[in-house]
């Protein structure tokens, strides 16, 4: 990962999802991380302790501006010590999935200490594998999807066996924590500069009309696109409900191969495909709880979208837009469905709904952080979206930490506003894995949710080898096993022909 400057202030999109985090509904994001064998937290210290100048953002906390004047920032912590955030647990017994899955699921509802370093790391010893897994939790206010698989190819390597560093380890030096007559002066310097920004832009914004136009553009497409989302309640599932504190999850690994010839034999994109098995799943899981639906039942998912540039690879912090999916749980038949989904999601890109919600929220500037921290203590009915799902791409060669390989890499998100079911899917060594999280107050039954996910991309699958084998050319027979007509009428039978 490219070095590249830390901003000391957090963005206006990182900081909402502090003012928005609230208990029982924590705002981290993670993963379940299954590496070959014993891993011991004395060797994940270890590799923390080699790798921690490489980030430095996971030696600070977030330290609030006084009275809400600016954004917090992000300060050294004096008082960092590695140990504090790697915690090893064994399963119960009998240590299968199911363990696992309430386990890990405890660790990840717990929320993060905002006295130090946002993130943790959670050792899961005794599964029936024998292999170790790691909950690794980090919070949204310091990564996205993008930079959370970044900073996990910091941490590990690409070989069993890499070359040992040959710099030594620098002592760290914190820098002192400012004090409250610092942080209120830096506030307000701060404030005043973004203020000055935002206005300056806007005053000589009409000077170049085709970005002004383009900008236009956006914003009216991305209204007229999403107006009937707002006017329109998304229908209320099993999974939309008052969130609890507790949180389950399981997960299913598809061969990335597979998911990449359904596209090539039906057509869409990956994620089109994606969508897909989702709302075949969800469209399974809904009919199984006799929830009424129709040939027209449609969900709504909310789908981040990244917006960082190349120059901005390495860069912390969230640089997303997100798109309001449609699922077409109503439609049976797998490849309508995909016609479907490939049809809505491009006619979202061409109206450019990411861009426009991209520049929607950048008008969030304009509100005084005060504000937004005031937003945060209110809970807004959500009426718009059903689930979450994101798709984010990972390495697809193998990785290694401390010499084991990391076998599978399970994503987990976060539940709020009425959503009790989260799918994160994330692609790392030639696997499509789909990691689901759900509040097991609205959804008692995850596992069931991942054999819904199996059906429907079994479904798929079979559609796509069928249509790929109507489509395929008839082969011809070799000369040698032609049969030839003989004098009687009957066809010669060759060895081996009949």
């Amino acid at each position: 990962m490219a070095s590249t400057p830390l901003n000391r202030r957090l963005s206006t999109t990182d900081a909402s999802f502090l003012y928005f985090e609230r208990p029982g509904q924590p705002l981290h994001i993670g993963s379940c991380n299954v590496y070959d064998g014993l891993l011991t937290r004395d060797e994940v210290i270890r590799v923390l302790t080699e790798r921690l100048h490489l980030l430095p953002r996971y030696r600070q906390k977030v330290v609030p501006a006084p009275f809400g004047i600016a954004h917090p920032t992000w300060e050294d912590d004096t008082q960092f010590d590695v140990s504090n955030h790697v915690e090893e647990v064994t399963l119960p017994a009998p240590g299968d999935d199911n363990a696992l899955s309430l386990a890990g699921g405890a660790s990840f509802s717990q929320m993060l200490d905002r006295n130090r370093p946002l993130w943790k790391l959670v050792l899961l010893q005794g599964h029936e594998s024998g292999n170790t897994h790691m909950i690794a939790i980090v919070h949204h206010a310091m990564v996205d999807g993008v930079s959370g698989v970044e900073l996990q190819m910091v941490l590990h390597d690409l070989t069993s066996r890499p070359e040992p560093a040959t710099d030594a380890i620098v002592p760290w030096e914190p820098r002192k924590e400012p004090d409250q007559i610092s942080l209120l002066q830096d506030a307000v310097r701060d404030r005043l500069v973004e203020t000055a920004r935002i206005w300056t832009e806007e005053a000589f914004r009409p000077f170049r009309p085709q970005d002004a136009g383009r900008r236009a553009r956006q914003i009216s497409n991305t209204m007229s696109s999403s107006l009937p989302y707002v006017l329109t309640p998304a229908p209320r599932t099993p999974f939309n409900g008052t969130v609890s504190g507790e949180r389950h999850f399981a997960w299913l690994e598809l061969p990335f191969a597979g998911v990449r010839a359904i596209r090539g034999a039906l057509g869409g994109t990956v994620n089109d495909v994606v969508l897909t098995i989702l709302a075949g799943a969800l469209g399974r899981y809904l009919r199984a709880h006799d929830f009424a639906i129709t040939p027209s039942t449609e969900l709504r998912a909310m789908c981040p979208v990244s917006v960082r540039k190349e120059d901005e690879r390495g860069a912390l912090g969230n640089l997303v837009s997100m798109m309001i999916a449609p699922l077409f749980v109503g439609i049976a038949d797998p490849v309508a469905r995909l016609e479907a989904e490939r049809s809505g999601m491009e006619r979202l890109k061409g109206l450019d709904q990411a861009g426009g919600l991209h520049a929607m929220s950048e008008m969030a500037d304009m509100v005084p952080p005060l504000w937004q921290l005031l937003a945060g203590t209110f809970e807004v009915p959500n009426t718009l979206l059903n689930t979450v799902s994101t798709n984010v791409p990972g390495p697809q060669i193998p990785m290694y930490l401390a010499g084991r390989q990391l076998l599978g890499w399970y994503p987990l998100g976060p539940l709020s506003s009425g959503i009790g079911l989260f799918v994160a899917i994330l692609s790392y060594n030639q696997k499509l894995t789909f990691g689901t999280t759900v509040d097991p107050k609205l959804v008692p039954d995850v596992w069931f949710v991942v054999d819904c996910l199996r059906d429907s991309y079994a479904e798929l699958s079979a559609a796509a080898e069928q249509a790929a084998t109507d489509a395929a050319p008839a082969v011809a027979a070799p000369p040698d096993q032609v049969a030839r007509p003989q004098a009687n009428g009957r066809r010669a039978v060759r060895a081996g022909v009949s």
